[in-house]
């Protein structure tokens, strides 16, 4: 029987893991962290959307530059069946308002718990507290545990799902980076997503408006635009809509120059508002 190496234990390695054991491959997972999936269980806080019911296109345009290289993946795993695979588990979802996708408890342990157990039942082996290093001589995996202890793993395939560097003390501390520039491997430089932007607020505005939300208010740059609720934070302003135009606004940085309108009540027009 094949046997199979994930490397990662967020969401794309469970899930890596999960099809190759139902196609009757061996599969171990190995982690960093003494329990896993640690960021989908911090997401659990906040509401875990899970996916968007909007239809396909425009659920791939919001990938932008990588929306072909993904289009084959999501248009055979829709979210639509991403739903039927969570109602399978025990945890059925439902639409918000806003389009978005949710566990109908709000929370991601029940799901997680499930999912586990969907994985043990298929044979699938987990090793956490095991950091991969990089490779031995031969080419196998080399593994480092919590005592600083090496070990080193070969099989037939192997699937890196490490995530990116986001969240240090949850795993994902972009370590993987240095042992694939060794090896030869070309890496894009690692960049923000889904965060807020730093704004050069007055003191007097960061004192009076910190923690105000903007309802339904409409965010653009260059091309792009989004609408949802943002929240004015002292150091900028973060929300849905921020994180939807997150690409450009790194090109635009990177350009030297970063323009975002906001506008206030996109729901009129300047006759409407005089």
């Amino acid at each position: 029987m094949s046997t199979a190496t994930v490397v990662g234990g967020g969401p794309a390695g469970l899930i890596a893991a999960e099809v190759l054991a139902r196609a009757g491959v061996t599969v171990t997972v190995y982690d960093r962290m003494p329990s896993v999936p640690r960021k989908f269980l911090l997401a659990g806080h906040g509401g875990m959307n899970i996916t968007h019911s909007e239809d396909l296109a425009p659920f791939l345009a919001r990938y932008g530059s990588s929306a072909d290289r993904l289009a084959p993946a999501l248009s055979v795993f829709t979210s639509s069946e991403l739903r039927a695979w969570c109602a399978d588990l025990g945890e059925p979802t439902f639409v918000g308002s806003s389009g978005r996708v949710f566990p109908q408890s709000f929370r991601a342990t029940p799901l997680v718990r499930a999912w586990l157990g969907r994985l043990g039942e298929l044979g699938v082996t987990l090793h956490r507290r095991q950091r991969w290093t990089g490779w031995a001589d031969d080419g196998s995996l080399r593994f480092s545990d919590a005592d600083g202890v090496s070990t080193d793993v070969a099989a037939d395939v192997v699937v890196f799902a490490l995530g990116g560097a986001s969240w240090p003390r949850l795993g994902s501390d972009g370590g993987w980076v240095e042992p694939f520039v060794d090896r030869g491997v070309a890496v894009r430089p690692l960049e923000a997503a889904n965060v807020g932007v730093r704004v050069g607020w007055s003191s007097t505005f960061a004192d009076r408006f910190a923690g105000v939300p903007l309802k339904n208010v409409a965010l653009s740059i260059g091309g792009s635009s989004s609408r949802g609720d943002a929240m004015v934070t002292r150091a900028g302003i973060e929300g849905g809509p921020v994180y939807a135009i997150g690409a450009p606004i790194r090109s635009g940085l990177a350009a030297g120059r970063c323009v975002v309108e906001v506008d206030l009540r996109p729901a009129l027009t300047v006759d409407q508002l005089a």
